[in-house]
């Protein structure tokens, strides 16, 4: 069922290197798209049906970057992947990196990282289960 508890409890649940998981049991709910806002500590849910969801996530203590890291977005993800960091690292890493947020698409299983300007720095595809 999408619901803001539903998700949360899916949060709970999986961590960095269960992502894809995470992302399964998201797509089972209905959802379509999460987007990601770490400088205003704010998390979209998006359902088949439209359905918008917003709930409070983490908001970076860090200053956001102006100009993005690419080689640094993809050593920091690969860490946090492997199980090395914790979501707010790992929130902290991408501000330094100069990333913004992300969007999660899960018809395509894809997850864009964007910059200050909502330029995409990296498309990373999600592996299936």
């Amino acid at each position: 069922m999408f619901t803001l508890e539903s998700i949360l409890e899916a949060h709970a649940q999986f961590s960095g290197p269960d992502f894809p998981k995470l992302l399964a049991v998201f797509k089972e709910m209905g959802m379509v798209s999460n987007q990601v806002d770490i400088e205003m500590g704010q998390v979209t849910y998006i359902a088949q049906d439209d359905t918008v969801l917003v709930n409070d996530g983490y908001k970076v203590t860090s200053n956001i970057a102006d100009y993005p890291n690419k080689d640094q977005v993809e050593a920091d993800l690969k860490r946090h992947q492997a199980g090395e960091t914790d979501f707010p690292t790992f929130c902290e890493d991408m501000a330094k990196s100069g990333i913004v947020g992300w969007v999660i698409d899960l018809e395509q299983m894809t997850c864009t990282y964007l910059d200050k300007t909502e330029n995409a720095v990296l498309v990373e595809t999600v592996p299936s289960l």
